[in-house]
């Protein structure tokens, strides 16, 4: 997992450069960059929740469950 971390920050940064370097003469804009680095980020994070997801839904409803009673602890004040 690590690794398909350290490539997909790769993969952003190479975006980045290819951004900086677009000029209109070339077709390509930079909001194609833009976009590009967008969607590999969103997929990214999609991605990793995914393959996580067993580790952590489970955990964020165990804080829910937690939190609740201090919740309404501290509207019944």
């Amino acid at each position: 997992m690590i690794r398909l971390l350290i490539v997909v920050a790769i993969v952003i940064v190479i975006l980045f450069v290819l951004r900086s370097r677009a000029t209109s003469e070339r077709g390509i804009s930079k909001n194609f960059y833009r976009n590009l680095i967008f969607i590999t980020i969103v997929c990214a994070i999609i991605f990793f929740l995914a393959t996580s997801g067993r580790l952590i839904l489970p955990q964020l409803l165990n804080l829910i469950k937690i939190g609740l009673p201090f919740l309404t602890k501290f509207i019944g004040i």
